[in-house]
């Protein structure tokens, strides 16, 4: 989709290299650059085989990838066909000019689609821009609505687990 100097398109195998630059920009956002594990060659192995993994869109502005977001499918037995956000990143100097929403309105688009009955994604507390503008695209806090919290077992922790 092309709107004012910038396109949102599905991203492709060439891609993986300007993404993973801004996947790290992103950890580094969030202060959590020392938890990225992965390499550009697993995200062309997860995301563009026969049995990929994710899916991503990305934002270009005159080529240059500025922006991008990656989710993958799952599935709730109480709501059926879900979609999980799990990166949104916009360059910073590219924000407030309309990129990011369109990103977004293109990914819901997909979404709704391919009969997803709702998206999720996690944002961090403290991150009080990124919550505003979520709430004002009409997302709820489950965490104050339904009291959920999210957990995470680490590859160790999943070793450990095996052993005890």
């Amino acid at each position: 989709m092309e709107d004012t100097g910038y396109t949102v398109r599905p991203a492709n195998y060439e891609d993986c290299e300007a993404i993973m630059s801004l996947v790290m920009e992103l950890a580094a956002h969030v202060k959590c650059e020392h938890e990225v594990k992965i390499k550009v060659d697993t995200l062309q192995r997860d995301g563009f085989g026969k049995n990929s993994l994710f899916h991503c869109l990305v934002a270009e502005v005159n080529r240059d990838m500025v922006g991008y977001l990656l989710y993958y499918y799952t599935y709730s037995p109480w709501v059926g066909k879900t979609v999980y956000m799990e990166d949104f990143y916009v360059k910073p100097e590219h924000r407030k000019k309309g990129i990011g929403t369109e990103v977004l309105k293109s990914a819901v688009k997909v979404f709704l689609e391919t009969q997803c009955s709702c998206m999720e994604w996690a944002v961090p507390c403290w991150n009080k821009v990124a919550v505003d503008y979520y709430k004002q695209k009409g997302a709820i806090n489950l965490t104050e609505t339904e009291q959920l919290h999210i957990y995470r077992l680490t590859e160790e922790a999943m070793e450990n687990l095996l052993t005890k």
